[in-house]
């Protein structure tokens, strides 16, 4: 847009990310605005009751408030962003909250955070809306009680993300075992690996439609996919004995959470067809 900064208009970011020295500079700065004259004292006893920190004794001055935003631990960063908020709204203004809050939510966006900010002030995990609709669709669709346990993992895949930061590896692989789960409830007493995917899932495949030649040929080349998202899944899962595997990018977390999540949920629907 006309007027905006250059780095936000033409700078392509990388992942989103848990932290940022510049976004926790940034609204810490914002405590010198004239929305907090005379009020920090007040603000600072609100946050202590709150959250349970100590500030520094000269905490009715903004720059004790822009070191500690600058210092303290992520979730206490995190949370005062909120506390402010509901400081704001309930002992000043609807109006002073929302400059606060839209401030906030401005910096997140700007710098590149791994959160967003709601419309009551609480900050979130920032997930792709096209994934949350995948998972969502996911879990309705494994409503009858036998799909319990793996509608756990998959809930416990999404409580992963979000955590702060976001836990992308234990999601990956809660996401990798609710599909476990789920290929041991289709074929009992069956080993869950490639071979054995292609081995029992493509028969099913073929008769289910059988009727269609053309969704047929697309369908096993689903099973073709499952096979390599299966593959690709592995190597983020613990080995005992073996040391544990890095952190996977936010970006292959979110894609191969989302695609498992449909997968899990196509597999549901194949289960329910009649066997010979």
């Amino acid at each position: 847009m006309p007027g905006d900064r250059f780095s936000v208009l033409y700078m392509r970011p990388g992942d989103p990310a848990p932290d940022s020295a510049r976004a926790r500079h940034r609204i810490g700065s914002l405590f010198r605005e004239s929305l907090f004259n005379a009020r920090l004292e007040q603000l600072a006893a609100y946050l202590v009751r709150n959250i349970g920190i100590s500030l520094p004794e000269n905490h009715r001055y903004p720059s004790c408030w822009h070191q500690f935003m600058r210092e303290c631990r992520i979730a206490d960063f995190i949370d005062t962003i909120t506390v402010v908020y509901r400081y704001l709204f309930w002992h000043v203004s609807d109006s002073a909250a929302n400059l606060w809050r839209d401030a906030v939510r401005q910096i997140l966006a700007e710098e590149n955070l791994a959160y967003e900010i709601d419309d009551v002030g609480g900050v979130h995990p920032r997930i792709d809306s096209e994934f949350q609709r995948n998972v969502a669709s996911a879990l309705i669709g494994l409503e009858a009680e036998r799909y319990q346990n793996i509608r756990d993992l998959l809930e416990r895949a999404s409580g992963n993300l979000s955590t702060i930061p976001p836990n992308y590896r234990q999601a990956w692989r809660a996401t990798l075992s609710a599909m476990e789960a789920m290929f041991a409830l289709m074929f009992p007493q069956v080993r869950f690996t490639v071979e054995e995917i292609g081995r029992h899932l493509t028969p099913l495949v073929e008769r289910t439609y059988r009727s269609d030649p053309t969704s047929q040929k697309a369908a096993l080349r689903m099973v073709t996919c499952l096979q390599e998202w299966v593959e690709a899944s592995r190597s983020f899962r613990h080995y005992p004995g073996a040391p544990d595997c890095s952190e996977p990018p936010p970006d292959i977390a979110i894609l191969s959470i989302s695609c498992g999540a449909s997968l899990v949920r196509w597999l549901a629907g194949l289960a329910e067809q009649p066997r010979p």
